[in-house]
């Protein structure tokens, strides 16, 4: 069994934004992933998030169409 890493809550403050910074923050999630032998890294986005729709494909991330995606909270 193998690790599958999980992006979360990618983030750049506004003023930073346009730099390529996102596209390097991945680009090192990815190397981790190869360092760690890790079968993957995973992340979901809002629907709505243009941004990160639009650049997810760009740095080669497949979208899974076909599945929903249920959460539980224990509050």
């Amino acid at each position: 069994m193998q690790r599958l890493w999980l992006l979360n809550d990618l983030f750049v403050a506004y003023e930073y934004r346009g730099n390529g910074i996102s596209k390097k923050l991945i680009e090192a999630a990815k190397e981790h992933c190869k360092h760690t032998n890790a079968s993957g890294l995973i992340l979901e986005t809002a629907k709505t998030n243009i941004v990160g729709n639009e650049l997810y494909p760009k740095v080669g991330f497949s979208l899974d169409e076909e599945h929903n995606y249920y959460s539980w909270d224990n509050n």
